[in-house]
């Protein structure tokens, strides 16, 4: 008996121990969020020069993105990244990706559930990668379900200049200027489909002068409802904001700002109609990625969160 018991508190600790070392929420599944069949979620990650060479990142994001989304814009993702993470996805699932052309190393990726949803890649709006060496909006079309008779959509993925300083915002205020061209002559065409989802890291919040290209336009930013407003100014770096519940209010460590965003067209005939009210959520490494701290996720993923926001389908 006392053989079994020390048999049994050994499996037990090689598990915990497992589970420390993924330190994602497969270890609770009370952690563990799933979609519903007349829903998916759709997702913004910037992965901070995501290589591909760390085993151990390839295994925590796969985890996070298969336990959180169905389709997801991802940044800041290398060739060999896109590959390794849809080589491990496949072990469980079979996710396929469209990878962005420019960026060098650093570039904007789509990632989907082959089984719930079905994406072509239409076009990249080039005008807005202004030097050549940014990166150009990824525009996709995504079709939810195989009936053809639910919810599609055009996705454009975003990646604004990064960095600080008064080069860096000018470029930002350009890239939005031309940004906001594209989605008029997207939205003028008769022929476009009405539902458009922008998932982004614009670098800057919905109020910054970065984003003045769209601040006006018939978008809706669903991110504003969980952002700081202008006058805690958190790019002056005031901490890292929470609410009272203890949910980040900032979705990028450094700056302490929401500047991952995920904007629709309006309603009544835009992607807003589709929406979940109070859906979009800025996903906690505690709370819903099961990390033991903060710290640890930053250290060992990426330093911004995922945002996540949620949509009905039929």
């Amino acid at each position: 008996m006392q053989r079994s018991l020390v048999e049994s508190l050994r499996s037990c600790f090689s598990w915990l121990s497992l589970c420390s070392l993924v330190m994602i929420a497969g270890c609770s599944s009370s952690l563990v969020s799933k979609a519903l069949p007349d829903q998916v979620r759709i997702g913004t990650f910037n992965l901070e020069n995501f290589d591909g060479l760390s085993e151990e990142k390839v295994n925590v994001v796969s985890q996070i993105m298969e336990r959180n989304f169905d389709a997801i814009g991802l940044q800041e993702v290398s060739p060999l990244a896109a590959e390794k993470l849809k080589e491990r996805l496949n072990k469980s699932q079979s996710w396929e990706f469209i990878l962005g052309e420019s960026g060098g190393k650093q570039r904007i990726a789509f990632f989907y559930r082959k089984e719930a949803i079905a994406a072509q890649k239409v076009t990249e709006w080039q005008k807005v990668n202004m030097t050549g060496t940014l990166r150009s909006p990824l525009v996709t079309y995504v079709q939810v379900g195989n009936d053809g008779k639910k919810f599609d959509f055009t996705l454009v993925i975003v990646h604004q200049k990064g960095g600080s300083g008064k080069d860096a915002d000018r470029t930002r205020q350009n890239q939005s200027d031309l940004l906001r061209k594209e989605v008029d002559q997207y939205q003028q065409n008769p022929q476009s489909d009405p539902d458009l989802i922008l998932v982004a890291d614009f670098n800057s919040p919905t109020w910054a002068d970065q984003n003045r290209g769209l601040r006006n336009a018939p978008l809706t930013f669903l991110t504003r409802a969980i952002e700081t407003d202008a006058q805690e100014n958190c790019l002056k770096k005031h901490g890292q904001p929470k609410t009272p519940e203890g949910r980040p209010r900032y979705s990028n460590r450094g700056t302490g700002c929401v500047i991952d965003h995920i904007v629709v067209s309006k309603a009544p005939k835009g992607a807003e109609t589709e929406y979940i009210p109070q859906s979009v959520q800025i996903l906690d490494p505690q709370k819903d990625l099961g990390f033991d701290s903060d710290r640890t996720y930053f250290t060992k993923v990426s330093d911004h969160l995922p945002v996540r926001a949620i949509f009905r389908t039929n």
